[in-house]
């Protein structure tokens, strides 16, 4: 099965690489990304086409022996594709997505409602600190309840 040589290609490389460079490629990552795209794969005909490119991006690192700037360029064109198309057209959130839109727009309302409170800085300023921790806290809320649409 695809998935499970991917998952075996991805523990030979985190053996083969440096701590370092399995931070760069975001292997783990690599294995999520890869996961998502074998499961929508049954009904997105994209999905399957994009499977090869997971396999060339593989591929791209098993050959390096030194990983080059290019390579990882390359190699970080074809993920990015890849999620992207499983943003757009199966409307999948990364991590902490629902946190980071909450926080940013608890900081809008924060801002919002501190103008009421132009006068008194100290309210102001509280009322202003605390809508993006409010917007966090619910984002966070959020991210813990839809984990089914989550990259």
């Amino acid at each position: 099965m695809w998935i499970t040589d991917v998952e075996n290609r991805i523990d030979r490389l985190m053996e083969k690489l440096t701590e370092v460079e399995v931070k760069r490629l975001q292997l783990d990552y690599l294995l999520t990304v890869a996961k998502r795209l074998n499961l929508q794969s049954d009904n997105c005909e994209r999905c399957n086409y994009l499977k090869e490119d997971i396999d060339e991006a593989l591929m791209i690192v098993e050959k390096a022996d030194d990983i080059r700037e290019s390579q990882r360029r390359a190699y970080n064109t074809r993920i990015k594709g890849i999620i992207s198309h499983l943003r757009k057209e199966h409307s999948l959130k990364s991590k902490n997505f629902y946190a980071a839109q909450y926080s940013n727009l608890g900081l809008v309302g924060g801002v919002l409602a501190g103008i009421w409170f132009l006068d008194q800085i100290i309210v102001m300023l509280a009322i202003v600190l605390m809508g993006p921790l409010i917007g966090k806290f619910i984002g966070t809320f959020k991210d813990r309840k839809n984990t089914e649409d989550l990259i």
